[in-house]
Parts: C-alpha cells; structure tokens; sequence
C-alpha cells in the first residue's frame, strides 16, 4: 500500500508529537491485522516532514534503532497506563536516543532571546534523539494519565485523552467504540 499526505493524516498520524506517531507506526487495524510502516516506504517521508525533521541523504534508515525506541514508547505507555513506573530498560533506551551531540546558543526571535539546543549535525541519530526527546517531554512537563490505549485489543492505538473529564476510552469512537459497543451488544443478546 502506497500511503498518501491524506490517509498519513486521515489514519491519525500527525496530531500529538513525533513519539506517538513511532508508537503508532506499528499498526493494528480493528480487526487484529498488523501493519508496520517502518516496513514501508512510503511512511516514513510523511514522518520525518510532518514533523520537520530531515533525512539524511544517502544515510540508510537504521529501522532497528526505530524499532528499539518504539517498543520502549509502547511499552513506556503500557506502564503509564497501568499506573506503573516506566522501567529502567526503557529509560535506558531512551536515554541512548536523546545521546546527540549538540550545544546550546543563544538566538534572537523576533523581539525576544531564546536559547536552543542546537545539535551538531543532523540525520537519523538527530531524528530519534528528537522522537524521544517528545516523550520525555511529555513525562516531565504534562499529565501523563493523558496517554491513553485503545480499549479495543484489536488495535491497541496510543493516543492522548484531552477530553476534560479523561473518559475517553477508544481511539476512535466511531470506528473502535462503535465496534465495542456492538461486541457487547451481541454479547448480551447471545447469553
């Protein structure tokens, strides 16, 4: 399958931070059937754009350093969500990913000074260090009981809960929710 900016964006790609979208690159449809873009070229452009990284020319993409750094997302997320601590294998993975080389400056925006981390050079290293570096953000700066997993176990979609209540329970309510609500239905008119 070819993925095009729209269905990159329509499957829910693009909305949150780069660390999601790692997370979510190992896709379940509703159905139980996985997907892994990092498998698929035509993804990983959308990725690295959206979130305005660049690709280094020529560099090949290193897919098992990616794939590290999701599954210690993943299972990062299964902790939070089971109100655990993430563990120190997963720490140590994302420590590794935020090991870029770099300094800070000073720089002048507009009417004001800022200072940035800016990086030595760019490429894949650069790329995770800032997929993992969105993470970490999130763990330090906002409500983790936000980060959410589809209660649908055939999809298993991360995302993170804005409602003001933290009530929501499914990825999507019309596709998974909808497919829950009907499960159970049929489950209750079958006993």
């Amino acid at each position: 399958m070819v993925l095009t900016p729209a269905q990159f964006l329509a499957k829910g790609h693009g909305k949150t931070a780069p660390w999601m979208d790692l997370v979510n690159s190992e896709e379940w449809d509703t159905y139980g059937r996985r997907t892994d873009w990092l498998d698929d070229p035509s993804w990983l452009p959308f990725f690295v754009k959206h979130w305005h990284f660049t690709a280094p020319p020529g560099k090949p993409f290193p897919a098992a350093r990616f794939r590290e750094l999701r599954a210690a997302l993943r299972q990062s997320c299964q902790a939070l969500v089971a109100g655990q601590n993430i563990s120190p294998d997963a720490v140590r993975t994302l420590n590794r990913a935020l090991s870029v080389a770099g300094k800070h400056q000073l720089l002048q925006h507009q009417n004001a000074l800022r200072v940035e981390f800016v990086e030595l050079t760019e490429g894949w290293n650069w790329i995770l260090g800032q997929t993992a570096l969105s993470f970490a953000l999130l763990l330090t700066h906002q409500d983790t009981g936000r980060v959410k997993i589809c209660q649908n176990e055939d999809c298993r979609w991360v995302f993170y809960d804005t409602t003001k209540a933290r009530t929501r329970r499914w990825c999507n309510d019309r596709v998974c929710g909808n497919r829950d609500r009907v499960r159970r239905a049929r489950a209750r008119s079958a006993s």
